[in-house]
């Protein structure tokens, strides 16, 4: 009696198992037949269950897979002024006009991997366990934490200048590789590299004559700023209150002055902010 129950237990269940995979697009009927008398009830269930198992995980990659695709972002600057971009691993991308990059919104964990047409500057925040890599066209750019320049519009010449650390680069045809330390520049010539001491110092802050944010985390903002002041060793820095860190701000600067600045940003958020000795605090 209780052998009879249990198979008719076991043809429910796979009653069910294969109508679910059927609506799912899961089953071939050609190759899983549902012939339930050539199993026990036992092996049905587990059959059952393997299955499901096996549905469920096939739909976790996939969706897996189809976000990764839709977190990828571009950021293109039709602007005259420089488009400044903070990512998420907290580097900083000084985009030119007419210049593109291509970017996750999160990075993965092993690697960091942007692709650039154009020029830019980049400040890359230091990880040693995931290098920076820039595919920029005719060549591949490798590093763990450094700012340099790369300059591909110039089609006869594309460049890489660097101002601080060490990058690598290698050429897609040909393969050539070579490493391009500070105070350096690597010129591409007839898919050759040539090394050689930077004449043009003055190529890092063009970037900062004119710069512009677009909807940017406030706090990315006054880091940019910082970063900016303390290389110009003006010696007055930017602070925002913690509560408005995560305030978006989209705005121009011509004159990069960390008062000025402070000036324009309370004026497009409605803020205020006070001068101490060597700090501008900005808050509400």
């Amino acid at each position: 009696m209780n052998s009879v129950k249990n198979n008719k237990m076991a043809d429910l269940a796979w009653d069910k198992l294969h109508d679910r995979l059927e609506r799912d697009g899961l089953l071939d009927d050609n190759v899983v037949k549902r012939d339930a008398t050539l199993f026990t009830g036992k092996f049905v269930l587990s059959l059952a269950a393997s299955l499901v198992l096996i549905a469920c995980a096939t739909i976790y990659i996939l969706s897996d897979l189809s976000g990764s695709k839709r977190e990828m972002m571009i950021l293109g600057n039709t602007e005259s002024t420089t488009l400044v971009k903070t990512l998420e691993d907290g580097s900083v991308v000084y985009l030119a006009s007419g210049s593109q990059i291509t970017y996750p919104s999160k990075f993965d964990k092993h690697t960091r991997e942007v692709a650039l047409k154009g020029d830019a500057f980049f400040e890359v925040a230091k990880d040693k366990n995931a290098p920076f890599i820039i595919d920029a066209g005719i060549m591949e750019i490798r590093v763990l934490g450094t700012s340099f320049n790369v300059r591909t519009t110039d089609t006869l010449a594309p460049s890489l200048s660097v101002r601080t650390g060490l990058v690598k680069i290698t050429l897609k045809s040909g393969g050539s590789s070579g490493n391009v330390a500070a105070g350096e520049t690597a010129t591409i010539k007839e898919k050759s590299l040539k090394v050689a001491p930077t004449i043009d110092i003055t190529q890092f802050s063009r970037y900062s004559d004119q710069i512009h944010f677009k909807d940017e985390r406030l706090a990315d903002v006054i880091n940019v700023i910082n970063r900016m002041a303390n290389s110009g060793a003006q010696g007055v820095t930017l602070s925002v209150d913690k509560s408005l860190e995560e305030r978006r701000l989209t705005a121009t600067f011509t004159d990069t002055t960390p008062e000025s600045i402070a000036q324009m940003i309370c004026i497009a958020l409605n803020l205020k902010y006070k001068s101490g000795e060597d700090v501008i605090t900005i808050y509400e």
